[in-house]
């Protein structure tokens, strides 16, 4: 490989030997240009020349790619610069991709960037667990975001919304996964490789995890035969239901006694202070969870609904009625009229 840099993501590409048709290399092209005039003002990406880009970006994207089926929807978590999200949108006219980032700044420039390539993906701004609590997808696809543990830790009340988790890793993955197993977050998972490559330039491979709940494991390998196939994947309602009315588990439930009500898990010993009728009396379920401080939840403290959906999209349909934000920002004047 010559040590001479590309000038031109088309001479860039004939050096690595991909070949893309023209329309998708404009695209990569302007999609990279933006990319980078953006990045002048915010932190969105470490690989700013042509031969960065292809080797470190649009290589995994279109591995990736080849590991989903037509119509697949995705969900990039935490997208950041649109990677590999935009590139699979690019590369792949027939998934769903929706992009998420918990980065208010982020998500405007992506969503300058996708207008100035011409793309409709819906861009969210919100934490992706807090947004699987009301969409849902077949696959979400992660790539420098997170340790194994911590994504796993993450996701594991979201099983619901989701069919499987796609990740993109170095060559640190296999001490990750020993410390998801020693931490028990793969007990009930079935973690694969569903593909492998080399990088070129450097020495280290690349791996592309799969990690699905065990019960579900025959579903989604069936799921490859009919990708061997071309076989479509069966399209899924985009808005998950909600139930409102929880049920706390069983042990966080005071059990049914006759006379006197037995003491409660989480139930605080009498402060000091007077009562009504001058006793003792107990701390409010506002004033336990303050004292424990966060991750604490008192058994009497009442459910709510989080308020994720309606007030987190920055481009794209939401899943309730709500005001929309430009993707550019600005005052509400300025504000122009989303792309459907």
């Amino acid at each position: 490989m010559s040590e001479t840099p590309s000038n031109t993501l088309a001479e860039t590409l004939k050096r690595y030997d991909i070949a893309l048709s023209p329309g998708k290399i404009r695209r990569l092209e302007t999609y990279a240009l933006e990319l980078w005039q953006w990045n002048t003002k915010l932190n969105l990406t470490r690989h700013n020349d042509w031969d960065k880009f292809v080797t470190r970006d649009l290589i995994d994207s279109i591995h990736l790619a080849a590991c989903l089926q037509k119509g697949e929807s995705l969900l990039d978590v935490g997208t950041g610069g649109g990677v590999p999200g935009v590139l699979l949108t690019i590369l792949r006219p027939d998934l769903r991709v929706d992009l998420c980032d918990s980065t208010g700044k982020k998500t405007v420039a992506l969503g300058a960037i996708l207008d100035a390539v011409g793309l409709k993906n819906n861009l969210w701004h919100a934490k992706a667990e807090e947004l699987l609590r009301v969409r849902r997808y077949h696959t979400l696809v992660i790539r420098a975001v997170s340790k194994m543990d911590r994504l796993l830790t993450m996701f594991a009340p979201c099983w619901q919304a989701f069919d499987r988790l796609l990740m993109i890793k170095g060559p640190s993955w296999i001490e990750e996964r020993k410390v998801s197993r020693h931490l028990g977050l793969l007990t009930n998972m079935a973690l694969r490789k569903i593909d492998e490559y080399t990088i070129p330039g450097d020495e280290h491979s690349s791996v592309i995890l799969q990690v699905c709940q065990k019960n579900r494991y025959e579903e989604i390998r069936q799921r490859e035969e009919d990708l061997a196939a071309g076989k479509p994947i069966a399209p899924i309602p985009e808005i998950l239901a909600v139930d409102n009315k929880v049920r706390r588990p069983a042990a966080q439930r005071a059990p049914r006694t006759k006379g006197r009500p037995a003491a409660r898990r989480g139930d605080a010993p009498p402060a000091a202070g007077r009562g009504p009728k001058g006793g003792t009396r107990r701390r409010t379920p506002d004033e336990e969870n303050k004292k424990h401080g966060k991750g604490w939840v008192h058994p009497d403290t009442p459910f709510t609904r989080p308020k994720t959906d309606p007030k987190t999209i920055v481009r794209g349909k939401s899943a309730a009625p709500a005001k929309k934000r430009s993707a550019a920002g600005g005052s509400p004047a300025n504000k122009r009229k989303d792309e459907q």
